[in-house]
């Protein structure tokens, strides 16, 4: 990057958060994107989120001292502090460090009526996706009076949500009981309480293969592409069929199923092929409802010059199943 563009950080990062501004108050957002890279006339791959005071930049291996030194100082500006995210190539790669501020910082964020707790520099993840963010308001004319399953649930997230909306109950599951505790903690910080629910830190293809009559009104399912628990790996290519079979079948009649991935060689099209495939074998029909992207908004794409950024990488299919 030339000096001179050095010197236009201020002014480029002023403007990006003059064009959020509005709908983040709105909504009562205190977590959100205000930077997304090119879209925002920044380098490729570097990203800039609010956490209510902090700010945390998202920035290549690779990428320059200056260039890092040049958005994190304008970040700094008027800021508690900020988290450095370097992200390589190979996730365990990723680092996370204090770039100013006070050191580890865990803090609570609001959106909308609901209010999520996160680590700011706990590794790369913070706890919380911002670009589900409308996903996880989408869910909820469809959460209401029914009981939900959420599938890979992590934090909880969708389970909040899902619960705050009116749900009868929700089922959480994830392996991983660490993340589980944060999603009954999130629970009490929106003012619900998570004992009115079910957490089972299981393996979710084995939890979907146990004998289970259809029962819920709404399936959530947002897996990573690859993950392990115990000795079982899971590849969310090599077991999509077999995942959109287990998330049909636990739906009752005129249930929904909504189903995300980051994965760049899933689109929409590939999603509802494989659901097609699940509810031919179970002698069910779907019925495509919504198609779901990243939020235009905090999370532009549109200005990106060329295929090096990752684009609107976010497919999210909703489906009615009967």
């Amino acid at each position: 990057m030339r000096p001179d563009s050095l010197l236009a950080i201020p002014s480029l990062l002023s403007a990006a958060v003059a064009r959020r501004r509005g709908v983040a108050e709105a909504r009562g957002l205190e977590a959100y994107r205000l930077v997304n890279g090119p879209a925002d006339a920044a380098p490729e791959g570097l990203t800039l989120d609010r956490y209510a005071g902090w700010r945390v930049l998202g920035v290549r291996a690779g990428t320059s001292a200056e260039v890092i030194e040049g958005w994190a100082s304008a970040a700094a500006v008027g800021a508690e502090g900020v988290v450095l995210k370097t992200w390589a190539r190979v996730p365990s790669d990723s680092t996370s460090r204090v770039w100013s501020g006070p050191a580890a910082p865990v803090i609570q964020v609001q959106e909308g009526d609901v209010n999520f707790i996160c680590e700011l520099d706990q590794g790369p993840p913070t706890g919380l996706f911002l670009d589900h963010r409308e996903t996880r308001f989408g869910i909820r004319p469809y959460a209401a009076g029914v009981e939900v399953l959420n599938l890979f649930a992590y934090t909880g997230s969708f389970s909040v949500h899902a619960a705050k909306a009116g749900a009868q109950r929700v089922t959480s599951v994830d392996v991983a009981k660490r993340a589980l505790q944060r999603a009954r903690e999130n629970m009490v910080a929106s003012g619900l309480d998570p004992d009115q629910h079910r957490w089972f830190p299981d393996d979710v293809l084995k939890h979907l293969q146990r004998p289970q009559p259809p029962r819920y009104g709404l399936v959530i399912a947002d897996p990573p592409l690859y993950g392990h628990a115990g000795g079982a790996r899971f590849s969310l290519l090599r077991d999509l069929d077999r995942l959109w079979s287990g998330v049909l079948s636990r739906l009752l009649p005129g249930g929904v199923a909504v189903f995300s991935t980051h994965a760049t060689t899933l689109d929409h099209d590939a999603l509802e092929d494989a659901a097609a495939r699940a509810a031919s074998a179970l002698t069910r029909r779907i019925e495509v409802l919504h198609r779901w992207g990243l939020p235009e908004w905090d999370h532009p794409t549109h200005q990106a010059p060329n295929a090096a950024d990752r684009g609107d990488y976010l497919s999210t299919l909703v489906l009615r199943v009967s």
